[in-house]
């Protein structure tokens, strides 16, 4: 009897959907290119929103530092449980970006979820970190090799 309970326990742990992520790109710091040096980059696991993040917070699936140049290279895996049997609850997956290229306290740019799993990498470009001039929009300058400059807001 005691068997089964512990069984029955440990089935549900082996419903989670856990994939990895690889993870590219550079950050560049226009004004100081000094400040290309070892920002901080995560990756996390959204897991709830709003007064249930106390409950279930994201999980850090992975953080690197970038190089001289602003390039990093990170990865990491998450995994979430299935609540519904047989529907698979994969890792919704964002980056993070800690940076000192406009103050000395820091700033935080959070980029949008992305699906892209091992075995493809994920590409996010060149993030340009500079604040816009006074008087123009607030915006993360993206760009993928070879095409033309995005902008996120």
């Amino acid at each position: 009897m005691i068997s089964f309970f512990v069984l029955s326990l440990l089935i549900p742990l082996s419903l989670a959907g856990k994939d990895c992520v690889w993870i590219l790109g550079r950050v560049q710091c226009e004004h100081d290119p000094t400040k290309n040096l070892n920002v901080e980059v995560r990756v996390w696991d959204r897991d709830s929103f709003g007064p249930f993040k106390l409950i279930d917070p994201d999980d850090l699936m992975g953080v690197t530092f970038t190089n001289e140049d602003g390039r990093f290279q990170l990865d990491g895996c998450g995994d979430d449980f299935d609540w519904i049997p047989g529907l698979n609850n994969k890792p919704e997956p964002y980056v993070e970006i800690r940076h000192y290229c406009n103050n000395d306290e820091g700033e935080v740019i959070t980029m949008p979820e992305f699906k892209v799993f091992v075995p493809d990498t994920y590409d996010i470009g060149t993030i340009i970190l500079d604040r816009p001039k006074e008087g123009k929009d607030v915006a993360v300058n993206k760009t993928m090799e070879g095409r033309n400059d995005l902008k996120m807001c």
